[in-house]
């Protein structure tokens, strides 16, 4: 699969993103911060919208009629699994986009980041350890 060395550079660039917020979010008074916080949340949502479109368009609908039952199941599985998460992370996006509105909610943007966050990885995880060795060939 071509597009798969893409994805997961796609799935290396926003860990990195998380780690960056979440060490700046965890480095004392976020004040000082928070405005680099809002734009890499906004970096981070431009990079997710684009893997999920990649995903999208050419990955879960091939993965989805390939002759393999296994593979079409756990694309469909994932596929499934992904809009939701997604729903989730948009709404966080749009509650902590800017400064002020980290700032005038800074307890619910540190545990909200905290839950997104780990949503993020875990599924990131959980295609890197599962779809994707299924098609790497």
């Amino acid at each position: 699969m071509s597009n798969l060395n893409m994805l997961k550079r796609q799935h290396s660039e926003v860990l990195s993103i998380i780690d960056n917020i979440e060490a700046q979010i965890m480095n004392g008074d976020l004040s000082a911060r928070v405005k680099n916080i809002s734009y890499n949340i906004n970096i981070l949502a431009g990079k997710l919208k684009m893997h999920l479109v990649s995903e999208d368009k050419y990955l879960y609908p091939n993965l989805m009629n390939n002759s393999t039952e296994k593979i079409r199941s756990t694309a469909r599985a994932f596929n499934t699994e992904m809009g939701s998460l997604f729903d989730v992370f948009t709404s966080f996006v749009q509650k902590y986009n800017t400064p002020n509105k980290i700032l005038n909610n800074k307890e619910n943007f540190h545990n909200e980041s905290k839950k997104i966050f780990r949503m993020i990885k875990d599924r990131i995880g959980k295609e890197d350890r599962e779809l994707y060795p299924l098609i790497d060939n």
